[in-house]
C-alpha cells in the first residue's frame, strides 16, 4: 500500500510542474501592467491616425508605413507679387518654339556694371538665365548648368534667376520683356518701385536708376515638354545706376510646379557670377533637391518676403562716363554766341604777340603742352593747347573764363575717360574741334616816341599836337571802342609825347568798362578801371610773371613798366613806360573793319585814305609834316570825361619843330644820333628831346612792333591729306601727305614700327599689333621753324576676314588714339574679331556626357533619353495627366506633386523642419530666421598708403581686400576719411592715414559668427600684408581696387561694435513649432535644434515634434513597459512577474522531486538488499 501511494507521487509533481511552466505564457496575453512600487496605472492609448503609404525623394524620409495625425491643413503663406508684366504693360513678347532659344541683344548706352566690368551687351534664354557675352556674336543658351554651382572662375558671365533646361517648343509658355531707360531722371512707376525695393532690402538710400530690363518667364515647361509635367512662372529685374547694379528674382507663389523626379540631371541653379571674379549663389543652392525647384516658398531672411532674392551685381563701384557724357549732352546748350567765328592762333609764337590770349595752367593736361585761352561775353570763349616746337594740338569751346577744370569735364567724361569713340563724336558735334583755319590777328596801331604813329592801314606819321585827341572810335552791331589820348610838352623841347591814355568798351551784355593809363614819375603807370585804382594780385604759380586784374569784361595785366588790357576778350591795348613818356599798341578785330576814325585811320586796307578828318574831308598820304599836324588838331577833343581833367595849363599856340627842321643839325648831334642806324623816328627824338636813351627807346619799340606785325602774319605750313585712315592687319596703306610751303620736311612725332614716314610726306602703315599708339604727322619748315601737327583717325582691322571688317563701329585701344574696327562675324565664327569658329562642344553636355569635337555630345546616360546635350526620364505612361493634388494635402508650405513612380499618388516634399510624408510632425534642424534690425558688426581700421589716392580708390581698394577674406560677411564702408597729419617719408613721397569704419553682417548659418568674433580683427591684419597684386577695374582707370597699402598691425584694428551668442539670439526666431530652440556651436552657428533630437524621449521612446510641442511614443522592451510624458518612467509587464513568480515555485517543486525521487530511489535500494538480525538464525544450517 505504502509503496503504492510512493509510486504515484512522480506524476502528480510532473503535473504541477507542466502547469507552472505553462502559467506565464497564458498570462503573458494580459496587457495589464503593475508598476514597481505602491502606484499603478494604465498606458495611455494612442490617438485615433490615418496610415498613409508616401515617397519623398527628401533624404529625411523614405517609402513605409507612418501614423500621422489628421488636423486642419495649414495654408501657404502669402508670397511677393510679380511686377505686372504682359502686353497690357508695354511688354514685348519673345518665344520660339524650340528647344533651345535666345533673346536679341540689349545694348545698354551707359553699359551694365557686372563685377569688375562694364558690359556692352546681355541677352536672356528660354533657359532662365541673362548672359552677358564677351562680344556681340558669342551667344548660346547653356542649357545645362555646372553641378557645383558658380565658383568665380566661370567661362561665362549670366544672371540665372532659375537656370535649368527648358523646352517651349510644343507651344506652352512664353516670355515677355520690357527695357527701361531712364537716363534723364524720366519718371516711370515700375522703375520707381525697383528703386524703392533695392534702397530697402540693399541699404542703399541714393539709388537712382538710368537702366531697367524686366524678363518674365510665364508658364515656362521643363524639357521634354512632350511628358513633363508642371511650369514655372518667374521674373527677374536688372536695374543699375551707371555705377551700381542689382538683380531682383521674384517667383510667382504657388507658380513654380516643375515636378522634382522628373529633373534627372544637373539641378537647377539661380544666383549669378560676374566671370571675373564676382560671384553668389543662391541660399537654395546647397538645400535640398526639393528645396531648390520651391524658390517661391523661400523666405528671404534680410527682406522677409517669401519668394525674393535679391543680389549686388557689381564688384565695385565707380563712376560711369558714358552716363555723365549722355547727360552732359542732354543739358540746354545755352548761348551759342559766334563760335563759328573763334579760332586758335596756328602757333605759341603767334598767340604770344595776340593778347586776346592769355597764358594759362591746366596741372593735368600732358606734359611738354601750353595753353592759350580767350573770353569774350558774345563770342564765347575758346582755349588752344600747342606742343613743344609751338604747333596747335587742338582747341575747344569754353562757357565761362577761368573755369576750365569744369569746361573740361564733359571732354573727360566724352572722350578722355570713355572707352568708346561714338560718345566722343557726340562731343564733338555738340563742342566741334577748334582749328587755326579761320584765324585772323588783331590789326595792330602803334602809338610811340614823340609821338609818332602807324595807323591801322600802316600808314606812318608823326604828331607832335598838345592837348587830348580821339586816337580811334569803332564800333559793330555788338560793341563799340573809344581810344583818347593826352599828350604834354617834351621838358622843353617843342616836342609832345603821350602821358595818359584812356579808353572805354561798350557792349549790351556788360556794359561800359573804362580804363585809364596815367604817367607817374620813375616810368610807373598808374591805372585805373571805371574809375578805381587798380590792385594787381601776383600769380602763385609764377611768382616772377605778370601780376594780374580780372574783373567782369576786363584782364588787365602788368609786367614791369608794361600795362596790357583786354576788353572782353576783343579789344587790346598795351602800354609802357620809357623815360617818362607812355607808349602804346592798339589791336582791333576784323568786326571793326571800316568802322573806324581818328588819328588811327580808316581801317579798310588802303592807307591813302587813312588821313581823314572828322568832317570827312582827306589829305593825301604824302602831305608835309606842317599839313600833317593841321590833320591831326582837328581831332583834338574838349570833353574830358574819359580822361579826366588835366593838371597842367596848356599853351595857347604850341608849334612844334617838325623833322625837316632838324635834318641841318644832323651833323652837329652827331653823338646824338649815331646808334639809330638811320632810323627816322629815332634820330628825330633823339635831336628834339636832346636825349639819346629816348631815340633809342623808339627805334627798340618801332622794332619791336613790326617783328610783333611779322609774327602776327607769318603761318606755320599746312598739311594735306587723308583724315582717316583705314588699315586691316598685316597689308600695307599708302597715303601721300602735301604742304603749301615748299620748304616742309615731315616727322612722326612717335616712332612705331607699324608706321613710317618720309620727308616728302609719304606715310606707310602696315599693322602688326594692336598696342596703343596715336599718330602725328609733323610739318616743319626749316626756314622760319614754324611747325604744325595733323593727328588723323586710325582705323585698323584685326577680324579674321577683311571683309567682316566694319570701320564705322570703333573702340579705342588703350588710351591711345588708336582704334580698332568692329567685326561682323558669319554663322560659324564668333569673339571679337570673329578669331574663334563655332563647335559643337562650345555649349557643355549633359552631365557625364562627353563632348567629341567636330561631332558632339555622345549618348545620353542608359536611363535616359535625348540628344547629348538635352537629356530626361524616358517617357511614363500618361495616366497621370489628368490627375492633380487634392486641396491643401501639405502641410506647413509643403509642395504637393503626383508622382509617376507611385502610380500617379500625391506626394510631398516639405521645408527642413519636417520628418514625415505630409509636412506635419516636425523634429529635423533647420536654420532660424533673421530680424531686420539685426545690429551690424562694425570695426575700424586705420590704412596707410603714398600713392594720393582718391576717397573713391581707397574706398574700393578696403572693401575689395574685405569682401575676399575666408568668410564673406563684409556689407559696406560706412566712412572712408582722411586724417589731417601726413608724414613725408625719406623717398621724398607723402604718407597717408585714412581712418576707415567697416561693416559686417551676422549670419545664422556657418562660421560666420564665430568669424566675426573671434577672428575678424586678425583677419583684416593678414589681407592688408603685402599682395603680388590686387585686382582693378579692367576698363577704366578710375576708381581703382589696387591701392598699394602699407600693412598694418593690430593696433590699427579696433572694434567698435560686437554682438556675443547671448545677445544674437534674441534677433534670430525659430518661426514654427513650440518648443525649438536656438542651439549654437563655432562652426554651424545658430541652428533651431528640435528637442526630439536632443533625446527628449527616454528609454527608447519615439519622439514626434507636434504643432503643441514634442510628444513621446513609448515602446516596450524585454520585461519594462516605459511610460510617462518623456518615458522617463519603467514599468514591468504583469505576466512577466507572474511567469517569474510561477517559474520560481515550478523550480522549487522540480527541486523538491528531484530530492525525493533520489530518497525514494535511495530507500528502495535499502529494502531490497537487508535482512533483520533475528531472522539469520532462521537459515538452515
Amino acid at each position: 500500500m505504502r509503496g503504492a501511494q510512493w509510486r504515484r507521487v512522480p506524476w502528480v509533481f510532473l503535473s504541477c510542474l507542466c502547469f507552472c511552466l505553462l502559467w506565464p505564457m497564458i498570462l503573458g496575453t494580459i496587457t495589464t501592467s503593475v508598476r514597481i512600487g505602491s502606484q499603478r496605472r494604465t498606458t495611455p492609448s494612442p490617438p485615433s491616425t490615418t496610415s498613409q503609404t508616401r515617397t519623398t525623394l527628401s533624404p529625411r524620409t523614405s517609402i513605409g508605413t507612418h501614423s500621422t495625425p489628421a488636423p486642419v491643413p495649414v495654408k501657404p503663406k502669402k508670397g511677393v507679387p510679380l511686377f505686372p508684366y504682359g502686353p497690357s504693360v508695354g511688354d514685348r513678347e519673345f518665344v520660339k518654339r524650340i528647344s533651345d532659344f535666345t533673346s536679341p541683344l540689349f545694348k545698354p548706352q551707359i553699359g551694365f556694371p557686372l563685377g569688375f566690368s562694364l558690359r556692352d551687351y546681355l541677352y536672356f534664354t528660354d533657359n532662365g538665365q541673362i548672359i552677358f557675352p564677351e562680344s556681340e556674336y558669342q551667344v548660346f543658351s547653356y542649357p545645362n548648368p555646372p553641378r557645383r554651382g558658380f565658383t568665380g572662375r566661370d567661362p561665362v558671365a549670366l544672371v540665372a534667376p532659375f537656370w535649368d533646361d527648358a523646352d517651349f517648343s510644343t507651344g506652352q509658355g512664353t516670355i515677355f520683356y520690357q527695357e527701361y531707360e531712364t537716363l534723364y531722371n524720366e519718371h516711370n512707376l515700375l522703375v520707381w518701385q525697383v528703386e524703392s525695393w533695392i534702397k530697402k532690402f540693399t541699404y542703399t538710400w541714393n539709388y537712382k536708376a538710368r537702366w531697367t530690363l524686366k524678363v518674365t518667364w510665364v508658364k515656362a515647361p521643363a524639357y521634354p515638354a512632350r511628358w513633363t509635367y508642371g511650369t514655372n512662372t518667374y521674373q527677374a529685374i536688372l536695374s543699375t545706376d551707371g555705377s551700381r547694379s542689382y538683380a531682383l528674382f521674384l517667383y510667382q507663389n504657388g507658380g513654380m510646379q516643375w515636378d522634382v523626379t522628373q529633373r534627372p540631371g544637373n539641378p537647377v541653379l539661380m544666383g549669378f557670377s560676374s566671370g571675373d571674379g564676382h560671384f553668389e549663389n543662391s541660399p537654395l543652392t546647397y538645400q535640398p533637391l526639393w528645396k531648390k525647384y520651391l524658390p517661391d516658398q523661400f523666405l528671404n531672411s534680410n527682406s522677409g518676403i517669401r519668394g525674393l532674392q535679391v543680389y549686388s551685381l557689381h564688384g565695385e563701384e565707380r563712376p560711369n562716363y558714358r552716363l555723365r557724357c549722355l547727360q552732359w549732352l542732354k543739358e540746354p546748350r545755352g548761348p551759342t554766341w559766334g563760335w563759328n567765328q573763334i579760332s586758335c592762333p596756328c602757333s605759341w609764337q603767334q598767340g604770344l604777340w595776340d593778347l586776346r590770349f592769355q597764358p594759362i595752367s591746366m596741372g593735368w593736361w600732358g606734359l611738354g603742352s601750353r595753353q592759350l585761352c580767350s573770353f569774350s561775353s558774345w563770342r564765347g570763349g575758346v582755349c588752344c593747347s600747342y606742343g613743344p616746337w609751338g604747333e596747335l594740338l587742338q582747341g575747344w569751346t569754353v562757357h565761362a573764363p577761368w573755369q576750365f577744370d569744369q569746361e573740361l569735364e564733359p571732354w573727360d567724361w566724352c572722350c578722355r575717360w570713355n572707352d568708346k569713340p561714338s560718345f566722343c563724336a557726340l562731343y564733338h558735334q555738340r563742342r566741334p574741334r577748334i582749328g587755326c583755319a579761320g584765324y585772323r590777328p588783331l590789326r595792330p596801331a602803334w602809338m610811340f616816341g614823340d609821338p609818332h604813329i602807324s595807323t591801322l592801314d600802316g600808314a606812318n606819321f608823326t604828331f607832335n599836337g598838345l592837348g587830348d585827341f580821339q586816337l580811334v572810335r569803332a564800333w559793330d552791331g555788338n560793341s563799340s571802342f573809344l581810344l583818347q589820348g593826352r599828350t604834354a610838352q617834351t621838358g622843353s623841347a617843342q616836342a609832345t609825347n603821350f602821358i595818359a591814355f584812356a579808353a572805354k568798351y561798350d557792349t549790351s551784355q556788360l556794359g561800359p568798362i573804362t580804363v585809364r593809363w596815367l604817367l607817374e614819375p620813375n616810368d610807373t603807370i598808374h591805372v585805373q578801371v571805371n574809375n578805381q585804382t587798380v590792385t594787381f594780385e601776383t600769380n602763385h604759380e609764377d611768382p616772377e610773371g605778370p601780376e594780374t586784374f580780372n574783373t567782369t569784361g576786363i584782364i588787365v595785366t602788368r609786367n614791369g613798366s608794361l600795362v596790357s588790357a583786354i576788353f572782353d576778350g576783343t579789344v587790346t591795348i598795351s602800354v609802357i613806360a620809357l623815360s617818362n613818356i607812355l607808349h602804346a599798341s592798339c589791336g582791333l578785330p576784323e568786326e571793326y573793319r571800316n568802322r573806324t576814325e581818328g588819328l588811327l585811320g580808316v581801317w579798310n586796307d588802303n592807307p591813302d585814305d587813312d588821313f581823314r578828318m572828322p568832317n570827312g574831308s582827306t589829305i593825301p598820304r604824302d602831305s608835309t609834316e606842317e599839313l600833317l599836324f593841321q590833320y591831326g588838331m582837328t581831332w583834338e577833343i574838349s570833353d574830358i570825361r574819359l580822361l579826366g581833367k588835366r593838371d597842367d595849363h596848356l599853351p595857347s599856340n604850341f608849334t612844334p619843330v617838325f623833322f625837316s627842321q632838324w635834318r641841318g643839325n644832323e651833323t652837329s648831334g652827331n653823338n646824338l644820333v649815331s646808334e639809330c642806324d638811320g632810323d627816322k623816328q629815332c634820330i628825330y627824338d633823339s635831336l628834339a628831346t636832346g636825349s639819346r636813351s629816348t631815340g633809342l627807346n623808339t627805334k627798340m619799340l618801332f622794332r619791336s612792333y613790326q617783328k610783333m606785325n611779322t609774327t602776327l602774319n607769318k603761318y606755320p605750313p599746312s598739311i594735306k591729306g587723308q583724315q582717316v585712315l583705314e588699315a586691316y592687319m598685316g597689308q600695307t596703306t599708302r597715303v601721300q601727305y602735301t604742304s603749301h610751303s615748299k620748304s616742309v620736311t615731315f616727322t612722326l612725332r612717335n616712332s612705331s614700327t607699324d608706321f613710317r614716314i618720309f620727308e616728302n610726306g609719304t606715310l606707310l602703315w602696315t599693322p602688326k599689333s594692336l598696342e596703343p599708339f596715336a599718330l602725328e604727322i609733323l610739318a616743319r619748315n626749316i626756314e622760319d621753324n614754324l611747325s604744325s601737327v595733323l593727328q588723323p583717325k586710325t582705323v585698323v582691322c584685326a577680324c579674321r576676314k577683311e571683309s567682316q571688317c566694319v570701320y564705322n563701329l570703333t573702340s579705342w585701344v588703350g588710351g591711345s588714339s588708336l582704334e580698332v574696327a568692329g567685326c561682323k562675324c558669319d554663322g560659324d565664327t564668333f569673339g571679337h574679331y570673329c578669331e574663334r569658329s563655332k563647335n559643337l562642344c562650345e555649349e557643355p553636355c549633359f552631365e557625364s556626357v562627353q563632348c567629341i569635337p567636330g561631332k558632339g555630345c555622345e549618348a545620353c546616360p542608359p536611363h535616359l533619353t535625348g540628344d547629348g546635350r538635352h537629356c530626361a526620364a524616358l517617357e511614363t505612361s500618361p495616366l497621370c495627366q489628368n490627375k492633380s493634388c487634392p486641396a491643401n494635402y501639405c502641410y506647413n508650405q509643403g509642395h504637393c506633386y503626383i508622382s509617376q513612380a507611385l502610380d500617379c499618388q500625391p506626394v510631398c516634399t516639405c521645408p527642413p523642419a519636417f520628418t514625415d510624408t505630409r509636412c506635419f510632425v516636425a523634429g529635423n534642424n533647420f536654420t532660424p530666421t533673421l530680424h531686420q534690425d539685426l545690429p551690424l558688426r562694425i570695426i575700424q581700421l586705420w590704412v596707410s598708403e603714398e600713392e594720393n589716392a582718391s576717397v573713391t580708390d581707397v574706398n574700393a581698394s578696403v572693401a575689395y581686400r574685405l569682401r575676399n577674406l575666408n568668410v564673406r560677411a563684409f556689407l559696406r564702408n560706412s566712412e572712408v576719411v582722411p586724417s589731417d597729419s601726413e608724414t613725408v617719408l625719406a623717398s621724398g613721397s607723402l604718407l597717408r592715414r585714412w581712418r576707415v569704419i567697416s561693416e559686417f553682417q551676422y549670419l545664422p548659418q556657418g562660421p560666420v559668427i564665430d568669424f566675426l568674433n573671434t577672428q575678424l580683427l586678425e583677419a583684416v591684419v593678414v589681407a592688408f600684408l603685402p599682395q603680388a597684386s590686387w585686382r582693378r577695374w579692367n576698363r577704366s582707370k578710375e576708381p581703382r581696387t589696387d591701392v598699394n597699402f602699407h600693412p598694418i598691425s593690430r593696433e590699427d584694428v579696433k572694434s567698435l561694435l560686437a554682438l556675443n551668442v547671448s545677445v544674437l539670439k534674441n534677433y534670430f526666431n525659430c518661426s514654427g513649432y513650440k518648443d525649438y530652440k536656438l542651439v549654437y556651436s563655432p562652426q554651424s552657428g545658430l541652428t533651431c535644434v528640435s528637442p526630439c533630437s536632443d533625446g527628449y524621449c527616454e528609454h527608447g521612446g519615439q519622439c514626434q515634434h507636434l504643432p503643441q510641442g514634442p510628444r513621446c511614443t513609448c515602446v516596450p522592451f524585454s520585461i519594462y513597459t516605459p511610460w510617462g510624458e518623456r518615458c522617463e518612467h519603467l514599468g514591468m509587464k504583469l505576466g512577466a512577474f507572474f511567469g517569474i513568480l510561477f517559474g520560481a515555485l515550478g523550480f522549487l517543486l522540480l527541486l523538491g522531486a528531484g530530492v525525493f525521487v533520489v530518497l525514494r530511489f535511495w530507500c528502495y535500494c535499502g529494502n531490497h538488499y537487508s535482512y533483520p538480525l533475528d531472522s539469520v538464525e532462521a537459515w538452515p544450517q
